[in-house]
């Protein structure tokens, strides 16, 4: 037991609860004083540098040949599964690797395009969540079928089309496959 400062007689319990009190403190004035120091000439309040990293993702990949090789500098597209808009673009190094910066969350995939934006190959479908950082692969198939660029081509052509108009295709799963 101890003396305060006005002379009660502070217990071990005592001391407990004044240091949560302290921490309880800390915890909700802090953020509030760092919020309010933090608002523009406007009045409106500027977003935390913490909260604008939390609230994205990143994406890391690597292009691959067919022959297992890795496609330098090839051409990739990220596109966003949910809007069936294409969001970003990116060249790989050297290497093959490539890197999509402050993603949105969403469903996602990378497209390895020509440099007419024909599209070769397509990854995996993955989602991007806030402040993780997502690795994928793109590879070109082994060969292509015939019918592969028509019915392609025909597809997203439709689909962008249809999109634009109102109308939702959907999926085998009953889930939207195209913008509504």
């Amino acid at each position: 037991m101890a003396r305060t400062s006005r002379g009660a007689v502070m217990t071990r319990a005592g001391y407990q609860r004044a240091f949560a009190i302290g921490i309880i403190i800390v915890a909700v004035l802090v953020p509030a004083a760092t919020a309010r120091s933090q608002t523009s000439a406007g009045g409106r309040q500027a977003p935390h540098p913490a909260a604008a990293v939390a609230s994205v993702g990143s994406i890391t990949g690597t292009a691959w040949k067919t022959d297992t090789t890795r496609y330098a500098l090839a051409r990739l597209r990220l596109r966003n599964v949910d809007t069936g808009r294409s969001v970003a673009r990116a060249q790989a190094d050297a290497d093959g690797v490539f890197r999509f910066v402050n993603v949105e969350p969403a469903p996602y995939v990378v497209e390895l395009v020509t440099e007419h934006d024909r599209v070769l190959a397509v990854s995996d479908l993955f989602a991007v969540s806030p402040g993780r950082d997502v690795a994928t692969i793109v590879r070109l198939s082994a060969k292509s079928p015939w019918y592969g660029g028509f019915f392609g081509n025909a597809a997203a052509a439709v689909i962008s089309a249809a999109s634009t108009l109102g109308v939702t295709a959907r999926g085998s799963n009953g889930q939207p496959a195209s913008a509504q």
